[in-house]
C-alpha cells in the first residue's frame, strides 16, 4: 500500500508541475486539467478495491495505463479528446454492478 501511495504522490507532483508550468492565466483549462488529474488519482487508488475480482483488476489496470497515457498526451497537446481519460470508469461501474448483483441474488 505504501508503494502505491508513493507512486501516486510522485505522479501527482510530476503532472502538477507540468500543469502549473503551462498555466498562463487560463483558469478554465487549469481547473479542467486538475480535475482530470484528481479523477485519475481516484481511479488509480480505487484499484485496491477491485482486487476482489482478478479479471476485472487486469482490465482496470489496462484501462488505467491507457488513460494515463491519454492524459499525458493531452497535457503535451498531442491529443484534444478526453474520452479515453475516463475509460477506468467502465471497470469501476462493472465492479459496482457485480457487487450489486452478487449481493442481491
Amino acid at each position: 500500500m505504501m508503494k502505491l501511495a508513493l507512486f501516486l504522490a510522485a505522479l501527482f507532483l510530476i503532472v502538477f508541475y507540468k500543469i502549473y508550468s503551462d498555466y498562463e492565466g487560463n483558469k478554465k483549462k487549469f481547473i479542467l486539467d486538475l480535475g482530470l488529474l484528481f479523477f485519475l488519482l481516484f481511479a488509480t487508488g480505487f484499484s485496491k478495491y477491485i482486487r476482489v475480482y482478478l479479471l476485472l483488476l487486469v482490465v482496470h489496470i489496462i484501462l488505467l495505463l491507457t488513460s494515463w497515457g491519454a492524459y499525458i498526451a493531452y497535457l503535451y497537446g498531442k491529443e484534444k479528446k478526453t474520452f479515453l481519460i475516463f475509460s477506468p470508469l467502465i471497470s469501476i461501474i462493472i465492479f459496482f454492478l457485480l457487487g450489486y448483483f452478487v449481493s442481491h441474488s
